[in-house]
């Protein structure tokens, strides 16, 4: 007990350093690719940490598992450096084996509840942020003494003073080009509304200007409000995002692509076993070797995993492959893989057992 105790406190301390340098390299690259989108005027600046956090609660699923192997890997090849592992076994004490799956199990479930909950629920709060995003990007990101163009080039905006505090704008100058007219908007103030769904911009006490492009024939209209709609930059019929779907109506579809997302939660928890599975005989090191070695050689055997994993989803869903026989082959190879690493010793005194009987057959 003393041991297993001592064993999951490494691991935890571990498990705490290596999520949360991954989630900073993480959230600062997410982070940057947001705030260039807001400079660029694409993406309004006040979602960009709604954005992160969904974004994040999304692929949380996937940093973990990895946080928790490596924690395994270093809390693991600690011990066998420090020749703690030695002194254990010379007391009879062999590795907490036991121990090591009962906290992936434990681990497991956590995975569980954000593969198959959380992780469909911020998706679809992701799209539905989007689509929201989708109206307000045309005019989002609005600077004083800027122009700025919408409905993919064919409208110029420019707004000479901002009031954050009323959301207001001061002095509009606003340009549409149409395949028959050009229509030039000038007004005092400003604001931006929703209806139904459609974000329009409402020019307060200002003048249209109306003419034929070539024409110096305006028609001019005084107006002490007019109504612009902003068209969206993309459609909001994407098709429907199996991701963001809830785990118990991907059971009733039988559909490829919604079996491959379905197996691919699944996955997840499988993972974190199989992973802790194959660090306690990967991290085995002699006092001369070094640990390190081995974190590489388990972060490549992570990489190839994960990838075929991603691999055999997009076959499932491209129906190459069928739904019956799945991404489940990928952990059985995985796990044939762990069972030799244990047995290794033993198979290694056999294939030293065969070839010595070869060659003494062969003198015989």
């Amino acid at each position: 007990m003393i041991i297993s105790r001592y064993l999951f406190r490494e691991i935890l301390y571990n498990l705490l350093a290596l999520t949360a340098l991954l989630l900073l390299i993480y959230v600062s690259h997410r982070f940057m690719a947001y705030l260039v989108q807001a400079s660029t005027g694409i993406l309004p600046a006040a979602f960009i940490f709604q954005l992160v956090a969904l974004r994040l609660l999304t692929d949380l699923m996937l940093i973990l598992p990895l946080s928790f192997f490596l924690a395994l890997l270093l809390a693991l090849g600690r011990l066998y450096k420090d020749n703690e592992i030695t002194a254990m076994a010379a007391c009879g004490i062999p590795v907490p084996v036991m121990s090591i799956f009962i906290s992936s199990f434990i681990f497991a479930g956590v995975i569980s509840l954000l593969s198959l909950i959380l992780a469909p629920w911020a998706e679809n709060q992701r799209d539905i942020l989007i689509t929201q995003l989708q109206t307000v990007a045309e005019v989002g990101g609005i600077a004083a003494g800027r122009f700025k163009e919408f409905s993919q080039g064919k409208g110029t905006f420019y707004v000479e003073k901002l009031d954050n505090k009323t959301n207001t704008m001061q002095t509009l100058f606003v340009q549409i080009n149409l395949p028959n007219k050009r229509i030039t908007l000038v007004a005092k103030q400003g604001y931006q509304i929703m209806d139904k769904g459609e974000l329009y911009l409402v020019l307060v006490d200002g003048h249209r200007y109306e003419n034929q492009p070539g024409s110096l024939n305006y028609t001019i209209t005084q107006f002490s409000e007019h109504h612009i709609r902003i068209p969206k930059k993309i459609d909001n019929h994407r098709g429907e995002n199996q991701a963001a779907l809830p785990t118990g109506s991907l059971f009733q579809k039988m559909a490829p692509i919604y079996q491959a997302e379905l197996q691919w939660r699944l996955s997840l928890p499988i993972m974190v076993v199989l992973l802790a599975g194959l660090a306690i005989p990967l991290s085995h090191t002699t006092p001369r070797q070094s640990h390190y070695f081995k974190i590489v050689i388990g972060i490549l055997i992570y990489l190839i995993y994960n990838n075929l994993l991603s691999i055999f989803k997009k076959w499932v869903e491209r129906e190459e492959i069928s739904p019956w026989i799945g991404i489940g082959w990928v952990h059985l190879g995985l796990l044939l893989i762990i069972l030799i690493l244990f047995n290794f010793s033993k198979l290694k005194l056999k294939y030293r057992y065969w070839i010595s009987w070869l060659f003494a057959s062969r003198k015989c």
